[in-house]
């Protein structure tokens, strides 16, 4: 259902509703099915005690779900990009403390030891476990063995999820068959891991065919356990009788210190439907002493259907902010009253960030003059927040000039740059849903004030781009492209290159290219990217200008700024202005150019010949005539599956000679000699220690011995066996183009070799064994490539049998360090 499709209540075929990307409910009384919150694609969500969700999905561990997805869905001219938040401040896909021996992932082996089968998030709303664990969430991994612990901190609207202790997680197993994949409280404040207990956690679909014959995907099946975690004193069970409690009873339930309580006795209440609890509900509300029963009685009396405006005015008074927000979210139901209309415009100046945010999205579609107004004063005290900047964008239906209007009017102001940023972007998406939503009069006003002198340059530089994007995205009204390209044609003189920049997205847009100041800004561009007396920032702005030109009118100039001897800024926007041109010729002259390319441009020209199936098969005969070689062009999985599924049945063919679904797909014949001769076999780290100081230390260190020019090997203990000795034993068959070895020529004859260490606008740096370095002046380059080999040479095993290479394994994948 989340990913696609659409669902409906059984045997209600005519009740159908798409839940293409989202999470769903289903209201047991009334059989309606509603789309929720966009969805993670992951198992498990999670509510705190306030009713916030989050989720989890396999390398994205931890994600807040900020608004509704329906507030994205009611105005499909709304270009917001997601109303989920990645929270984490340890990286989505975090390093994990693992205890369990390292097991390599047959189809990322490059996510060892970090979060790549999160599942199961769980919330901890107990009492009996200390403070610390306290409104905390657990999210497992069933890859790596591990229940960890995030710590949530309120971040404005959103929040903030933080380990709560560094080098260790909650709960770790050494058997590599613990799969923990749910977490719950329990009644008695207990926490509960539900281990699913499997030998193969990869989903069949993910692992390649030749692998897979080798595995008992089934291993386990008959096995499962569940852990309870309780304090060091224990804690004893609770069998909870709610079933028959008096209605004084679950009331009184809605106080406890439990959540499972709490919600237990919320829905019991809500089930038996007693006309005779509302008083009582009302007393907890109006009498209370406890937040969260508050909270619990106010969403009872909703569900009982009891709930009045003035419960929601006496929440706002008493409650602290989580309360507030509730009652933002529940006068939602009212706003054909006035006194809520009016309650919500008030909480649009709330203290509380996400009360703010709250209240705007209630709001969405009343756009009466003193919402407008409120919302676009949140938008100018909150737009450094990107979700309540994404809320208010949510929440305007019309007006939308008018909002950009008075944003413009109010100007610059005592603002910080990451307010201004966000008042900028504002502009942007206003302007483009101005284009979806109005005619050619929104449009030509639009245009109009493009064109007043009294608009500062960033802010209509803005404007400009908004008015692409939506022209880009909509057809635009046929009887507004003269008067647009007309007022902003007078733009593309501008001095301020952004300017100009969306100035001719614009008038591209609407079908202008043809207007001589169009020529003149892309000749300009070109003469200017190439003017060395000029600053780089400066050259970098009329480089982007390039990639809105032709392959024939800029292509040379583009590769020229490629080349070594410019700028590695230079360089990068070169590279990203040639990707986004059109024609094929792009892409014969970037390959063949290749190993002259810094690694920071053969990314870039590498993702632009994987997306363009027609270079595909400048790859593979690039590769068939040993042009380059498979291991420099270091392809992830997905960038294989590109070649060899995603791609004509020719190319299919032809690069399975070079690559394979496998993990190890570029191995050589010396590879598959040694792999059974020592994985598995016991090694000795102090022997170990001898050989690293001897092979390896020249280059990486470990435990602070060694030479920092390749990777550090401080987290080698994280990949497995086969991974880490396929590395040692060719280490040119995949490596990052970091560690490349690069070739220099000089103007006066002198070769050097090394890892690209550091280049500025003056020069490049060059790192050998042993941490020497070579610093060459551009001027003095000749000539500058890439070997297509790794700077490691093969052959290191030479001089060590089995027992060695495994002596080298153990002493590399010890834990302790």
């Amino acid at each position: 259902g989340g990913n696609h499709g659409s669902g409906h209540p059984a045997g209600r075929p005519e009740a159908a509703v798409s839940i293409r990307g989202t999470d769903f409910r289903l209201r047991p009384d009334t059989r309606a099915l509603e789309p929720s919150f966009e969805t993670t694609g992951g198992h498990g969500i999670a509510f705190d005690a306030w009713g916030r969700m989050c989720g989890t999905h396999n390398v994205n561990h931890i994600q807040h779900m900020v608004f509704p997805i329906r507030r994205l869905r009611e105005n499909p001219g709304r270009v917001l990009p997601t109303t989920r938040d990645m929270i984490s401040d340890h990286g989505s896909s975090a390093q994990l403390f693992q205890v369990s021996d390292a097991q390599t992932r047959v189809n990322n082996p490059d996510q060892s030891g970090h979060f790549s089968g999160g599942a199961g998030i769980g919330y901890y709303g107990g009492a009996a476990l200390p403070a610390a664990y306290q409104g905390s969430l657990f999210v497992n991994d069933v890859v790596v063995n591990v229940v960890h612990q995030d710590v949530l901190t309120p971040d404005g609207p959103s929040f903030t999820a933080s380990r709560r202790d560094e080098g260790t997680e909650l709960l770790a197993g050494r058997d590599n068959w613990f799969r923990p994949v749910s977490v719950v409280t329990g009644p008695e404040g207990a926490l509960y891991v539900v281990d699913m207990h499997r030998e193969v956690i990869e989903h069949p679909e993910w692992i390649p065919d030749a692998v897979e014959e080798t595995l008992d995907l089934r291993a386990g099946d008959d096995k499962g356990r569940i852990y309870r975690i309780v304090p060091r004193e224990g804690l004893p069970m609770v069998r909870p009788v709610l079933a028959g409690a008096d209605l004084p009873a679950l009331v009184d339930g809605l106080a406890h210190p439990g959540k499972w309580w709490r919600e237990t006795a919320q829905r019991l209440l809500v089930e038996r439907g007693d006309a005779g609890a509302v008083e009582p509900l009302r007393r907890v509300l109006d009498e209370g002493d406890d937040p969260l029963a508050r909270l619990h009685a106010l969403w009872t009396l909703r569900e009982l259907d009891a709930l009045r405006v003035g419960d929601l005015s006496r929440a706002v008074q008493l409650g602290p902010a989580g309360l507030r927000e509730s009652a933002a979210v529940l006068a939602g139901d009212y706003l054909d009253d006035p006194d809520a209309v009016e309650l919500v415009t008030e909480l649009v100046g709330d203290q509380d960030a996400r009360v703010r945010m709250q209240a705007v999205l209630t709001l969405a579609g009343t756009s009466t003059g003193r919402v407008l107004e409120a919302l676009q004063r949140v938008l100018r005290e909150d737009a450094h927040h990107d979700w309540t900047r994404y809320a208010v964008l949510a929440a305007i239906e019309d007006g939308h000039t008018e909002v950009i209007e008075g944003l413009l009017a109010a100007g610059g102001g005592r603002r910080g740059p990451d307010r201004m940023a966000g008042l900028l972007d504002a502009v942007r998406h206003l302007a483009s849903m101005a284009v979806a939503a109005g005619g050619a009069d929104d449009l030509s006003r639009l245009a109009d004030l493009a064109g007043r002198p009294t608009v500062d340059d960033e802010p209509l530089a803005a404007l400009l781009d908004g008015l692409a994007d939506g022209l880009e995205r909509h057809d635009e009204p046929s009887n507004a492209a003269g008067r647009v390209s007309r007022a902003v044609s007078r733009l593309l003189d501008s001095s301020h290159a952004q300017v100009v920049h969306a100035a001719l997205r614009v008038v591209s847009a609407v079908g202008a290219t043809d207007l001589p100041a169009v020529d003149r800004v892309v000749d300009r561009a070109r003469d200017r990217s190439l003017d060395e007396s000029l600053a780089v920032e400066t050259r970098a702005a009329e480089v982007a200008l390039l990639g809105l030109g032709s392959y024939a009118q800029v292509g040379e100039t583009l590769l020229a700024l490629m080349e070594p001897q410019a700028s590695p800024r230079l360089q990068v926007e070169a590279a990203r202005a040639l990707a986004g041109l059109d024609g094929p010729a792009r892409g014969f002259v970037a390959l063949d150019r290749w190993r002259r390319y810094a690694p920071a441009v053969k990314e870039i020209v590498l993702d632009m010949l994987l997306r363009n199936q027609p270079f595909h098969v400048l790859l593979i005969e690039a590769l068939e005539n040993g042009d380059l070689r498979a291991g420099e062009l270091d392809l992830d999985f997905g960038q294989r599956r590109r070649l060899l599924r995603r791609s004509s049945e020719d190319i299919h063919a032809r690069a399975a000679a070079f690559f394979t679904d496998e993990e190890f797909g570029n191995r050589q014949a010396v590879v598959d000699e040694w792999l059974p001769q020592v994985v598995g076999r016991r090694g000795s780290a102090e022997r170990g220690e001898a050989h690293f100081r001897t092979l390896c230390a020249q280059c990486h260190r470990f435990r602070g011995a060694g030479h920092p020019v390749g990777p550090s090997l401080d987290m080698s203990f994280f990949r497995g066996e086969e991974d880490l000795l396929t590395s040692i034993l060719d280490p040119s068959a995949a490596f990052a183009p970091e560690y490349a070895n690069y070739l220099v020529e000089t103007v006066d004859g002198e070769l050097l070799n090394g890892i690209l260490a550091a280049e500025n606008d003056a020069a490049v740096t060059l790192a050998r064994a042993n941490g020497e370095t070579d610093t060459v002046p551009r001027r003095r380059i000749r000539e500058f490539r890439a070997e297509g080999l790794s700077l490691m040479p093969d052959g290191l095993e030479q001089g060590l049998d089995a027992d060695g290479l495994a002596d080298l394994l153990a002493y590399l994948r010890q834990h302790d360090h």
